[in-house]
C-alpha cells in the first residue's frame, strides 16, 4: 500500500505541469497575433494620415497636411518600420517647404535620406525637396547641386519632372542675378513640358524665358521675339481664362519692351477681355493704363485718350495716387499732341499733385517739365521759366538721371528765357517768334512684371530679391518711350 501511495503523488504532479505549459503556449499566441493586428492596425493609420496630408496639399491647405504629416511621423515611430518612418519625414519636410518654412523643412528632409546600403528609390524627389529647401533659404549654390543630382537621377527621366526641376534651376539662377543662364533653363523646361504634352506649363516656361531673356540683355530682338510667338500662339488654347489673361499681359509687357506696341496693344486688349469679374482690380487698372501707353506710342492719341481716363479713375477708386499720377501724364501728353494744350495743362497739374502726395521726384520732375512745354506752347513764357526751374532742382535730388534729361531741361528754360527777353522788346526774334519744343515724352517707368510662376515660383528671385519671379529691364542709356507701367501683385 505504501508504495502505491507514495508512486501515486508523484505521478499527479507530472500531468499538471504539461497542462500548465500548454495553456503557456496558448496564451503568448494570441497575445502575438494581437501585437501583430495592432501593428496593421498603426500602419494603417499612418497611411491614411498620409493620404489626407497629400489630399490638404492638393486642396491648397498645407497647414492641414503639416498636422497629418506630424501624427504620422509620431505613430510611424512605434511600427518598427524605418522605410515608413522616412516617408513620413519626408513628406513634413516638403510641407514645411511649401508653406514657406524651409529651414524647419530641411531638418526632416535630412532625416528621411536613406542610410548607407539600403536602397535609394525615387531619389529625385527627396533631392528636388532638399534643392528647394535651400532655395528658400537663399542658398542657391547648395540648391543647385541638389537640384543637378534630382536631374541626374535615372527616374527623373520623364520630361515633367525634368521641367520643373529646370524651372527651378531657372529660379535660383534668377536669385543669383544671372538672367541668362536662368532664360536656358526655362527654355530647357518649356521643350520638356512640350514633350510632356502640357501646353499651360510650356507657354508659362517660354513667358518666364522671355522675361529673363530680356533682363540679361544677352539675346537678340529677334529671338525674344520668337519666344514671345511661340507663347501666345499656345495661349489661344488654353481653356483657363484666369491663366491666359495672365500670360497675354506678360506677351504685353515683353513687346512693350521690344517696342513692337501693335503687338503690345493686342495683347493688352486681350488680356483685358479675361479679367473682367476679377474681386481684385488693380490688375484691370494696370492694364488699361498699359493700352493706353501703348497707343500712345502709336500716336492714336484719340484712341488712347479714353483708356488714359478709365484707367486714372479706377486708380483713384483704388487709392493709388502714383499710378494715377502717371496715368494723368500720359493723357496730358496725348492731349497736347492732339493741339489741345490747355487740357495738356490741367492733366500735368493733377499729376503733378499725385506725384507729390506720393512722393515721387522723379514724377514730380517729369510733370514740371511737361508744365514748362505746355506754357511755352500757350505762349506764357514768364509761368514756363518757373516750371523748368522746378524740374531742375527736383532733378538734382533724383540719382541715376540720365545727364540728357537734365541738358533738355537747360535748353527749353534757355529758350523760354530768349522768348521772355524777346516779348520785353530786349531780343529780336523776328516777327514774334515762339520756340516749339520737343514734346515731352516720360521717361519710362518700364512695366515690374509678376510673371506667371510655375512650380517652384517661392524660389526667390532677382527683381526684388524675395519671392518675385522676373524683374523689369531697364532700356539702354537715352532711351525715349512712353510710360508702361503694370502694379501686378
Amino acid at each position: 500500500m505504501a508504495p502505491e501511495e507514495v508512486t501515486t503523488p508523484g505521478a499527479q504532479p507530472a500531468a499538471p505541469t504539461v497542462r500548465k505549459k500548454s495553456r503557456k503556449k496558448g496564451k503568448e499566441k494570441p497575445k502575438a497575433r494581437e501585437d501583430a493586428q495592432e501593428g496593421r492596425e498603426e500602419v494603417a493609420e499612418v497611411e491614411g494620415l498620409m493620404r489626407a496630408g497629400r489630399r490638404a496639399l492638393a486642396l491648397g491647405d498645407a497647414r492641414g497636411a503639416v498636422g497629418c504629416f506630424r501624427r504620422a511621423l509620431r505613430l510611424a515611430g512605434g511600427t518598427g518600420s524605418p522605410r515608413l518612418r522616412r516617408a513620413c519625414a519626408f513628406s513634413l519636410g516638403a510641407a514645411y517647404v511649401e508653406t514657406g518654412k524651409p529651414k524647419k523643412g530641411l531638418e526632416f528632409l535630412l532625416q528621411s535620406q536613406p542610410s548607407e546600403g539600403e536602397s535609394g528609390e525615387q531619389l529625385e524627389d527627396l533631392y528636388f525637396s532638399i534643392g528647394a529647401a535651400h532655395g528658400g533659404l537663399q542658398d542657391f549654390p547648395k540648391a543647385l547641386e541638389y537640384f543637378g543630382k534630382a536631374v541626374g537621377r535615372e527616374h527623373a527621366a520623364q520630361a515633367g519632372s525634368r521641367a520643373g526641376i529646370h524651372v527651378q534651376m531657372g529660379c535660383c539662377y534668377l536669385g543669383m542675378r544671372e538672367p541668362a543662364r536662368a532664360a536656358r533653363c526655362f527654355l530647357e523646361a518649356a521643350r520638356s513640358y512640350a514633350k510632356a504634352a502640357s501646353p499651360a506649363a510650356t507657354a508659362v516656361a517660354l513667358s518666364r524665358a522671355s522675361g529673363s531673356m530680356l533682363q540679361s540683355r544677352r539675346f537678340g530682338a529677334a529671338e525674344i521675339a520668337g519666344v514671345l510667338a511661340q507663347c501666345r500662339s499656345l495661349c489661344e488654347s488654353l481653356p483657363d481664362p484666369a491663366l491666359r489673361g495672365k500670360l497675354y499681359s506678360d506677351i504685353g509687357l515683353g513687346y512693350s519692351q521690344l517696342r513692337i506696341f501693335s503687338l503690345a496693344a493686342e495683347s493688352f486688349q486681350r488680356a483685358l477681355a479675361l479679367c473682367h469679374g476679377e474681386p481684385d482690380r488693380r490688375h484691370e487698372a494696370a492694364l488699361l493704363q498699359n493700352l493706353g501707353a501703348a497707343h500712345n506710342a502709336l500716336h492714336s492719341f484719340s484712341t488712347a485718350l479714353g483708356w488714359h481716363r478709365r484707367a486714372a479713375a479706377l486708380h483713384s477708386a483704388l487709392g493709388n495716387r502714383r499710378a494715377q499720377g502717371q496715368c494723368f501724364g500720359n493723357l496730358a501728353y496725348a492731349c497736347s499732341r492732339l493741339g489741345n494744350h490747355e487740357a495738356a495743362a490741367e492733366n500735368y497739374l493733377h499729376a503733378l499733385q499725385a506725384f507729390r502726395d506720393s512722393g515721387d521726384v522723379q514724377g514730380q520732375w517729369q510733370a514740371c517739365e511737361g508744365l514748362g512745354a505746355t506754357c511755352s506752347h500757350l505762349g506764357h513764357p514768364q509761368k514756363a521759366i518757373g516750371h523748368y526751374k522746378e524740374a531742375l532742382t527736383l532733378l538734382s535730388h533724383c540719382q541715376d538721371t540720365p545727364g540728357a534729361a537734365r541738358e533738355r531741361i537747360v535748353h527749353r528754360l534757355t529758350e523760354a528765357i530768349q522768348h521772355q527777353l524777346c516779348l520785353r522788346g530786349c531780343i529780336s526774334h523776328g516777327a514774334g517768334w515762339v520756340p516749339a519744343p520737343a514734346p515731352l515724352q516720360f521717361r519710362p517707368t518700364l512695366p515690374h512684371t509678376s510673371r506667371t510662376q510655375l512650380r517652384g515660383s517661392d524660389v526667390p528671385t532677382a527683381d526684388p530679391p524675395g519671392r518675385r519671379p522676373c524683374g523689369s529691364q531697364e532700356p539702354g542709356a537715352g532711351s525715349r518711350m512712353l510710360s508702361l507701367i503694370c502694379s501686378l501683385v
